[in-house]
């Protein structure tokens, strides 16, 4: 999976109000409800937002290996500025990972499915998977009758 000479783009601005909406999102939730879901087999709102997060994490550490260490956020997550917090600092991580051209140029052998990634594939990836995930919580929040604005 490598840039096959096509032109590059500048994401990051575009990803930087992704991030936005997400971390606004955990306030739009109900206290009582970051534990709901529509049906029992779907993740509720806590678990979507540690994924997002935890996704990030994961290509970071174990495919890209940045050099930082795998946070396991899954216990340590519980209240929304707990949330918010790690939204913010896998961003963080991540934004670094899109301000090296090296990273982004090099090719990285996945340790989960053995197969060869670009770091802009992980990029877009990771920008897609963000985008599907807050599409996915403002139905929930849609679902509870909750306003968002049209901002997001």
């Amino acid at each position: 999976m490598t840039n096959q000479g096509h032109p590059r783009l500048d994401i990051t601005p575009h990803w930087d109000s992704v991030q936005e909406h997400l971390v606004h999102i955990v306030d739009l939730v109900p206290d009582d409800r970051m534990d709901w879901s529509p049906k029992a087999e779907l993740w509720n709102f806590r678990g979507i937002l540690i994924h997002a997060s935890d996704a990030r994490d994961r290509w970071m550490t174990r495919d890209v290996k940045d050099g930082e260490p795998y946070p396991n956020i899954w216990a340590t997550a519980r209240s929304k500025d707990d949330l918010k917090r790690e939204l913010k600092r896998s961003y963080s991580r991540l934004q670094r990972f899109l301000a090296s051209q090296v990273q982004l140029d090099a090719t990285y052998t996945s340790d989960w499915d053995a197969r060869k990634y670009d770091g802009h594939w992980i990029a877009f990836h990771l920008l897609e998977h963000d985008i599907h995930h807050r599409a996915e919580l403002l139905q929930r929040l849609a679902l509870l009758d909750v306003e968002h604005g049209s901002d997001i």
